[in-house]
């Protein structure tokens, strides 16, 4: 069954939470990003989205330069490398949210993203790569 692990992003983009929303909506420029982790030493404590840019600080009319802990999702919701896909759909669908974080004893290695779903959905498994490949040879005749 696929896991989390097969189909999240390994390099995750952080952000530490002292910075500002300027700073970080640059990084997330520069990266081509729709998020950012928050860390603190390299926990993931909150993350920032691109909605929650706009639902809290253009649509306010807020400074840019206040800090990302009080504009970010606080609450984290993540999941395990070993996650099946189906739980993380699951789980996604269910907190209304599009990005996981994945943690594996406590430490970041990865994210997830609805996009990531859609990106996968179509792609074969190697046991039906597998039976594709043996299925464009003819068969031995029987002896």
């Amino acid at each position: 069954m696929p896991q989390v692990k097969d189909i999240m992003t390994k390099d995750v983009i952080t952000i530490e939470a002292n910075k500002t929303v300027f700073e970080a909506a640059e990084l997330m420029t520069q990266k081509g990003l729709g998020c950012l982790v928050v860390v603190i030493k390299g926990f993931p404590v909150g993350i920032l989205t691109e909605r929650d840019i706009v639902r809290r600080i253009v649509a306010k009319r807020a400074p840019l330069d206040q800090k990302i802990t009080e504009v970010m999702t606080k609450t984290v919701i993540t999941v395990e490398p070993e996650t099946s896909l189906k739980e993380a759909a699951r789980v996604m669908s269910t907190n209304k949210i599009h990005r996981l974080p994945v943690l594996k004893q406590n430490k970041l290695v990865g994210i997830v993203a609805a996009s990531d779903f859609v990106r996968n959905v179509g792609k074969k498994t190697t046991s039906e790569e597998i039976l594709e490949a043996l299925g464009r040879y003819p068969a031995s005749p029987s002896v």
